[in-house]
């Protein structure tokens, strides 16, 4: 809770103090909820689509409600659907939007992007703490980060969202804009008045952070734009430039535009043999930038650090890290990577006239999601990287050796004490 400052009320008497809460944002066009329907022996959840007034919304038990009975609302507020059951309204998370949202392809599970995300350690300054280039005395090119193997756009979502903060904001009129537009998939756009399109290219060219997500397959390209631009009404759609076609290509033609300088301070590959793309991306990617390659099986990560020391590529393993496998509250919701429980206070049924108790026991036969194994890579510069992978194989020379020499000791030393002991045998029968 906070409340409106005096100071900048003081004197008008038109605006009155009042407590602004999160849950009291009034509900709009185009604003995607997640109702939450009473049921029979459990609730039931659905995703809405964005809301149109002259929308219908399908729910559990053969229900519909009205998208015009819920415009003007606040969230938690209730409503009676069709069937005469109760629907809050609640916001989705945005581990709660992705698992419910329609896929088509297999998605990074939010627990699994939101750590992905943390281990790039993002720290970036807001548009009002402008930073300068000490040597050219201007501001840095935008903060650039490349993603292969949009999918379905769960780890794009995540991406955009910690991105965001570092660009200005976007006018309302052009969200509004973004919010309803068609998608063309002829070639992966939006169709936008001249007015508007001239909004979006004046915004993107002020942007100071920008991910750049690429994949080979136009129509799981498609639905990852419609999963970024559907939540929260556009809120990070215009962070995110979508591509498709190939790797090589894309990069091509922009290392072309900068004479073969670096481009992107970070790079995550969700791509199976990864080491038959990777080779572009790493010569577009600044040194000291992280290299994040997720892959299902433990081979193909080996199998990416063979190629790496085989083609003495400058990177640097840092990590490799297995993704556990979490559940889903109600089968609905991401628990974060956690184990869900239930616990709830109940009355036994057989005497409802008892003391009621608590009931404290993890949940089982939810859905599993999850797994995988993540490599991390640090882009070091081309001559430091050759030095240290030789370094590196001189040092495993040399501890074998080490441990060869050791054994021969062993060796040697048992041999001695078989002498001696021969010696001390030979002896005694003489004396004899």
């Amino acid at each position: 809770m906070r409340l409106t400052r005096p100071s900048v009320l003081a004197g008008s008497s038109s605006i009155s103090y009042q407590r602004l809460y999160s849950s009291s944002r009034i509900i709009r066009e185009n604003d995607v909820l997640f109702l939450r329907q009473k049921g029979t022996r459990g609730p039931k959840w659905r995703l809405t689509s964005p809301l149109r007034p002259d929308g219908r919304i399908r729910l559990g038990y053969g229900a519909t409600i009205n998208a015009s009975d819920l415009i003007g609302r606040r969230l938690l507020d209730s409503v009676v659907d069709s069937s005469d059951r109760k629907v809050d309204i609640h916001e989705p998370t945005m581990g709660a939007y992705i698992l419910n949202s329609e896929r088509m392809a297999t998605p990074i599970y939010p627990h699994h992007a939101s750590f992905i995300v943390s281990l790039l350690d993002l720290n970036l300054s807001q548009p009002s703490e402008e930073d300068y280039d000490p040597e050219t005395k201007e501001p840095p090119p935008p903060l650039e980060i490349f993603e292969a193997g949009t999918g379905m756009g769960s780890l794009t979502l995540y991406l955009a969202r910690a991105l965001n903060a570092a660009n200005p904001a976007v006018p309302p009129i052009l969200r509004d804009a973004l919010c309803t537009a068609r998608y063309k998939s002829q070639d992966h756009s939006l169709e936008l008045s001249d007015e508007v399109q001239a909004a979006f290219d004046a915004y993107r060219s002020s942007r100071r952070a920008v991910l750049h997500t690429l994949d080979q397959n136009a129509k799981h390209s498609g639905g990852a734009n419609k999963l970024v631009r559907q939540f929260r009404r556009s809120l990070y759609y215009p962070t995110v430039d979508f591509h498709v076609g190939s790797i090589g290509d894309y990069v091509a033609s922009r290392l072309a535009e900068t004479d073969e300088k670096p481009i992107f301070s970070h790079a995550i590959l969700d791509l199976p043999s990864v080491e038959d793309y990777a080779s572009p991306v790493i010569q577009a990617l600044h040194p000291n930038g992280l290299l994040v390659v997720f892959a299902p099986s433990i081979s193909q990560i080996a199998r990416f650090q063979a190629w790496i020391s085989k083609t003495k590529q400058p990177l640097r393993q840092e990590r490799v890290i297995e993704l556990d496998v979490s559940t889903t509250a109600d089968g609905v919701l991401d628990t974060g990577g956690g184990k869900e429980w239930d616990v709830k206070t109940v009355v036994p049924r057989s005497d409802p006239e008892a003391i009621p108790v608590q009931v404290m026991r993890p949940k089982v036969g939810d859905r599993l999601s999850g797994g995988g194994f993540i490599g991390v890579y640090r882009r070091w510069p081309n001559e430091e990287a050759i030095t240290q992978v030789e370094s590196a194989g001189e040092e495993i020379i040399s501890d074998t050796e080490g441990k060869v020499d050791s054994s021969e000791d062993i060796v040697s030393d048992t041999e001695e004490t078989i002498d001696s002991e021969k010696t001390a045998e030979i002896e005694s029968t003489k004396t004899e």
